[in-house]
């Protein structure tokens, strides 16, 4: 099987590949960050001056950077142990669970900023309702295609998967602009290599999931179809037996008067 659409006909065993391989390297650079940041109070000499929320705070998001990436790391290395193994299903199956974390990740914090918004219109002070009703236009619009993504997947429609990646592909065009134009060629385009890797990854897990779906639609319809064929040449050949075995004078008999 091959990925065509929205990629360049690469073989679903070698993005697969490419996926797996990212996500463990990342997810062990993303472990040794965690590391680094329970060491880091120690090595700054924070635990005497330093404000205890503070150090909680730090240990705590330490600890959530450390299970995001874990999972992050068996997530990956089941993904590439079943794609050695050629273990097909299974590994279609791991590509949808990653679509859909990816658009749960990207639905939680845009629900989250919907509801905030929506707090601070109903509670906050009246000078807040503008920030308030900011928050609510961008999580509201913005939930609309993460939420297309999941339904599609829960629903297997590939029309509205297609939606969602048409729009990964806008921001990513619109974010590499403002990345050349913040940060200038050099920086930029530090900027510009890391974010596209990680679009590569996240978007990329999508569209070898959309493929998938195509690919699905495609072999189904073709069963459909053969099964109609085949029915068809059954029916055909009854009816030419049905001919043959007929008996004509008893299909139709002469009239009585004939027969007297």
């Amino acid at each position: 099987m091959k990925i065509t659409r929205f990629c360049w006909g690469v073989e679903l065993s070698r993005a697969v590949k490419y996926l797996g391989l990212y996500g463990l390297v990342m997810s062990v650079i993303g472990v040794i960050v965690a590391v680094l940041l329970f060491a880091l109070p120690s090595i700054l000499g924070l635990h005497q001056d330093a404000d205890p929320n503070l150090l909680g705070g730090l240990y705590g998001g330490a600890v959530f950077f450390l299970l995001i990436n874990i999972g992050w790391f068996i997530f990956s290395h089941i993904l590439v142990e079943r794609n050695r193994n050629d273990d097909i299903e299974g590994v279609k199956k791991m590509i949808k669970i990653g679509s859909y974390i990816i658009g749960s990740l990207q639905a939680i914090p845009l629900a989250i900023l919907l509801i905030i918004g929506l707090i601070i219109v109903s509670l906050g002070p009246g000078g807040m309702g503008i920030a308030g009703g900011i928050f609510m236009a961008i999580g509201g619009i913005f939930l609309i295609f993460p939420s297309l993504l999941l339904h599609g997947i829960r629903t297997n429609s590939p029309g509205k998967v297609k939606i969602w990646i048409i729009v990964q592909f806008v921001i990513f065009g619109v974010a590499l602009f403002a990345f050349f134009l913040g940060s200038g060629v050099r920086y930029g385009l530090l900027q510009m290599i890391v974010f596209c890797l990680s679009f590569m990854y996240f978007k990329g897990m999508v569209i070898v999931h959309y493929n998938i779906m195509l690919e699905n639609d495609r072999t189904m319809n073709m069963e459909i179809a053969a099964g109609m064929n085949k029915e068809t040449s059954m029916d055909t050949t009854m009816k030419t037996k049905h001919r043959e075995f007929s008996n004509p004078r008893s299909d139709n008999p002469p009239p009585y008067a004939a027969v007297v």
